[in-house]
């Protein structure tokens, strides 16, 4: 045993030590979430042209908003951040239609 003996290795029948993930697997579709909201600025920033400078300012603000949803969300709860991207999509997706 060394000085901190809290952080000797774990025997077979020792509990995994407290704020450690056990399954990284139910993060999942926090990082999908994650992947969506990180394509949708190529699609806002991409498309400007189509719907112009107002609205390609009132999607980036709602991109920001939703993506400090996405990050607050990430470990409490992995699902929420699915549907946020979904909603960033579909928030892109609308303005583009709306416009032509």
């Amino acid at each position: 045993m060394g000085q901190r003996p809290q952080l000797e290795r774990l025997t077979a029948v020792d509990q995994q030590p407290h704020g450690r993930i056990r399954d990284i697997r139910v993060y999942r579709p926090s990082f999908l979430g994650m992947v969506l909201l990180v394509c949708t600025p190529f699609l806002i920033f991409g498309a400007a042209q189509v719907y112009g400078a107002t609205a390609t300012i009132l999607l980036a603000l709602a991109w920001l908003v939703l993506f400090g949803l996405g990050c607050r969300w990430f470990m409490s709860h992995p699902r929420r951040v699915v549907i946020v991207a979904v909603l960033s999509m579909l928030c892109w997706v609308a303005v583009v239609l709306v416009a032509q």
